[in-house]
């Protein structure tokens, strides 16, 4: 055999196990690509489902809020359509009362004041809802006054004196458009489905609503079936299921959505294989005596290829054995890339899916609290309003209805300022006043705003002699608002007949201001996030004002607005807490002296 053909051989039997450990990664790789469209399509079908559930979640808020409304508890039908009316105005939805017998007694969809039809047909299906006592989303039905599809969350509560209602929300299925992406290029095609298989809005123009869902849809709803499902057609979907509505998110893609890339990257790299081996034989007719130890390195190199980091080879002064080195190099470097950045790819996606995860959860405990927190002050007042209107009172009960509502009104106010006061410093809106100011008409005022509330609960608020007087360059009213805010929670957590200590003192450059208690204390897995929103402490029994986890967020917010920081320790439950506020300190002399 001639030299040439044996060398032409032995290129080709060394380039056998460069097939193998290629094809190994590349297969991966193809898996990985395919994969990676499937969650692609997965993810946007959850987070879809997930904006059709934000929409009936507003309606089901909204009809909660409805449902406590003191109009409706005292049976002002009248005042109550007209508040009912006024909240859907410009609202592309119609709000329905029923009661028990199924006859409307409030219907936004006609003009106010009009005479409401006989529907005491409906009774069995009212009494239906009434006995699961679970807010639920209708299939697509087509409206009773407009003619048109329409689909409806229809919420049954229960009011004093045995009285029932079902409260209905419905609104045109071509709203549902919102929660759905805009058309894409690669044919995309998003829809929402009841859970009949019946289509009720697509992203895509001229949509038949109410066509029923293609077979190999509809199976794969009526068996539960979620995650990629094959279509008899060419293309996949992917199936997701909405938890409020029983609906279901169905997003088509054609073929190339998920296996193009992976066809296109099996077909690249093939022809990459094959130009090797073409350009490895080719050199051997041109080799002579170098060519041995060329291929013994380039075989170096490619065994190499997913099981250590790419090297660069060494030249071998053979610039056909060089060029397929190099090749193999740039190959094996694109190899480890692809798998880093699929990686990191990977736990960025798992990140944000955690993080809307926790989003959602603090977003739904705080609807819950608010709901909670607002609802309560509104019994003590309608009893109170409801008082005021008996004949015949004393004026002793006429001051004690005057006074609940006062503080009820008083602690739903204090609820809505912190809301407001969250909303302006999340969005920058705030602004401080500050100047220099002393340290000790800030604790008096807070002691004086919070002394009626320690007084109540029998605490005793010490303020810490200072050696001297302490400047702050800040705005008094905030920083007023923020120790009120940490004296308030002292007295919240602790104990009656506690001692609650505020003292400021100098620590080099900067005021630290403390608050200490020996009240209930802090959690280690609280203490990270106490700061954060919406974050509260277990409450306990006796505690009968609540809160919104807004406080100690405002006092950092405004404590960094000040350029300055706040901390909290506790050793524990049962060992009280402390928070130590730090501000720059002002220097009052040096400013004076300053020529301006």
């Amino acid at each position: 055999m001639k030299v040439r053909s044996l060398l032409a051989l032995t290129i080709t039997v060394a380039l056998v196990p460069v097939v193998v450990f290629f094809a190994a990664p590349l297969a991966r790789l193809v898996d990985a690509e395919r994969d990676a469209g499937v969650r692609s399509l997965q993810e946007a079908a959850r987070a879809t489902s997930v904006a059709v559930d934000a929409q009936w979640n507003e309606a089901a808020g909204l009809m909660r809020a409805l449902s406590t409304s003191g109009k409706l508890e005292a049976e002002q039908m009248e005042a109550f359509a007209g508040k009912a009316h006024a909240l859907m105005d410009g609202r592309d939805a119609n709000l329905v009362l029923y009661d028990a017998n199924g006859q409307q007694r409030v219907n936004t969809a006609l003009p106010e004041g009009s005479v409401l039809p006989d529907t005491r047909a409906e009774r069995e299906r009212i009494g239906k809802l009434l006995g699961t006592a679970k807010v639920s989303v209708t299939d697509l039905m087509t409206g009773p006054v407009t003619r048109k599809p329409m689909v409806a969350l229809e919420y049954p509560f229960a009011l004093a004196e045995d009285r029932h209602y079902v409260m209905s929300y419905a609104f045109e299925a071509a709203l549902m458009a919102k929660a759905l992406p805009p058309p894409d290029d690669e044919g995309t095609t998003y829809r929402i489905y009841d859970s009949k298989a019946r289509l009720i809005q697509s992203n895509r123009p001229q949509t038949d609503i109410g066509a029923p869902a293609p077979p190999a849809i509809a199976a794969a709803m009526r068996a539960g079936q979620t995650g990629l499902v094959p279509m008899q057609e060419d293309g996949y979907a992917v199936l997701a299921s909405s938890r409020m509505s029983n609906w279901w998110v169905v997003i088509t893609a054609g073929e190339d959505r998920i296996d193009g890339n992976a066809r296109r990257i099996a077909l690249l790299s093939g022809l990459g294989l094959l130009m090797a081996l073409l350009l490895a034989v080719a050199t051997a007719w041109a080799i002579s005596a170098r060519i041995a130890k060329a291929i013994a390195q380039t075989s170096a190199a490619a065994g190499a290829i997913g099981s250590a980091p790419p090297k660069r080879p060494v030249p071998s002064g053979i610039a056909e054995v060089d060029e397929l080195g190099e090749s193999i190099y740039q190959a094996a470097h694109l190899l480890a890339e692809a798998a880093a950045e699929r990686e990191r790819l990977l736990v960025q996606a798992q990140h944000a899916r955690e993080v809307a995860d926790a989003q959602n959860r603090a977003k739904d405990e705080f609807l819950a609290m608010l709901g909670h927190e607002l609802r309560n002050p509104m019994a003590p007042i309608s009893v109170a309003a409801h008082m005021l209107a008996m004949p015949g009172l004393s004026e002793q009960q006429l001051r004690q209805a005057s006074a609940v509502i006062a503080r009820q009104s008083s602690h739903m106010n204090r609820l809505v300022n912190d809301l407001l006061d969250v909303s302006r410093v999340t969005r920058g809106l705030i602004s401080l006043d500050r100047k220099p100011l002393s340290i000790q008409p800030v604790i008096a005022s807070a002691v004086e705003q919070t002394g009626s509330m320690a007084a109540g609960q029998q605490h005793t608020l010490t303020v810490a002699p200072m050696a001297e007087e302490l400047w702050v360059n800040g705005d008094a009213i905030r920083l007023v608002q923020v120790l009120a805010n940490l004296l308030a929670n002292a007295i919240k957590y602790s104990p009656p007949q506690s001692e609650i200590r505020i003292e400021a003192v100098r620590d080099g450059g900067d005021l630290l201001l403390t608050v200490s208690d020996n009240g209930s204390g802090i959690e280690a897995g609280l203490l990270p996030r106490i700061f954060d929103l919406f974050s509260q402490g277990v409450r306990r029994p006796d505690r009968a004002d609540g809160g919104l986890g807004l406080g100690l967020a405002l006092v950092r917010k405004i404590v960094e607005l000040h350029g300055g920081s706040v901390a909290a320790h506790s050793e524990g439950p049962g060992k009280g807490s402390r928070f130590a506020i730090r501000l720059p300190l002002h220097d009052v002399q040096a400013a004076a002296s300053t020529p301006g």
